[in-house]
């Protein structure tokens, strides 16, 4: 009697669930599209010229396919950058336009796989470098869009370069085909340094890491020695070599200062893709654009080329 007893109420909550059970339906009627913005302007021996990509934000429940993919940038704008009194405009170029070469290497320096890009989008671009690349200084960007103007500005701070690069052999791993990456520096006491990388293995393009960036603040003016561990792409499966060089790799490291905004921007963003789960506190991204999203950062770099170690 009392088993079936103990049934009844099992029987009764589990349809008291199912009742109360109601499907989701995902609703963006509320969105509004805003202008998400990506563009640099860096100092070093190999830039690219300054660029910049425009699109429009997505409903977080939205479906996405490649139709939706290419609706996404928005052409059309007037984009430019003042430098003092003086202001340049970029020039709207389409990869469909462009010699396969140049398509390569523009997506490339975007940190795009050229052969996994089957859109055709356009960017805005200091084509002929009229821009002069100048430290300290303050950039200021406009952007004009019908009746809607986006604005920013950045610097492009002073340099601190890796001083010593050495390989060490991978603690307690058994396979020795991989080496440990050191670096170090020599930190600027006089001002708060903020710094980005990243990393190229042998026939690969160059990317940042998951976490690509951090500031001076636990060694500020010292004589500093870190791990440059090999980046890894969002999504990348982390195993036991993950971080390491593979031995008698030629390999790059790119090495940047940026400014504070920038450093915000991409520490926040970083931060909040390594938080998941349903427990984890929301961060909000700190861009760094006035009436839209993104960044606009100046940076000056430089991109080493080692052999790993055999």
């Amino acid at each position: 009697m009392k088993l079936q007893f103990v049934f009844y109420i099992i029987s009764f909550l589990f349809f008291g669930l199912i009742s109360c059970e109601e499907e989701v339906v995902h609703d963006n009627s509320n969105f509004t599209p805003q202008y998400v913005i990506e563009s640099y302007i860096e100092k070093s021996g190999n830039a690219f010229p300054p660029y910049l990509l425009l699109t429009k934000s997505i409903g977080f429940y939205s479906k996405i396919d490649l139709s939706v993919l290419n609706n996404l940038f928005v052409s059309g704008a007037k984009v430019s950058i003042l430098l003092g009194n003086n202001k340049y405009e970029l020039d709207e170029v389409c990869l469909s336009q462009l010699p396969s070469e140049i398509r390569k290497e523009i997506l490339i320096n975007i940190g795009l796989n050229p052969d996994s890009v089957s859109i055709d989008f356009c960017a805005y671009i200091d084509v002929n470098r009229r821009l002069p690349i100048q430290l300290n200084t303050r950039y200021e960007l406009e952007i004009v869009i019908n009746t809607d103007t986006i604005k920013s500005y950045t610097t492009i701070p002073d340099f601190n370069p890796i001083d010593t690069f050495w390989f060490a052999d991978v603690p307690g791993l058994v396979n020795d085909s991989f080496a440990q990456l050191f670096g170090r520096i020599k930190d600027l006491p006089t001002q708060v340094d903020y710094y980005r990388y990243f990393t190229a293995g042998q026939g690969e393009s160059i990317i940042p890491d998951i976490v690509s960036v951090f500031d001076d603040f636990f060694f500020n003016g010292q004589n500093f020695k870190f791990t440059i561990p090999k980046a890894r792409a969002p999504g990348e499966e982390f195993t036991d070599i993950s971080g390491y060089f593979r031995r008698g790799d030629t390999i790059k490291i790119k090495w940047c200062n940026i400014d504070k905004a920038h450093y915000d921007f991409w520490n926040t963003l970083e931060v909040s893709r390594t938080r998941q789960g349903p427990f984890s506190n929301y961060i909000r991204i700190k861009g760094n654009i006035v009436n839209g999203l993104g960044i606009f950062g100046g940076q000056q770099c430089e991109t080493y080329t080692l052999v790993v170690i055999e």
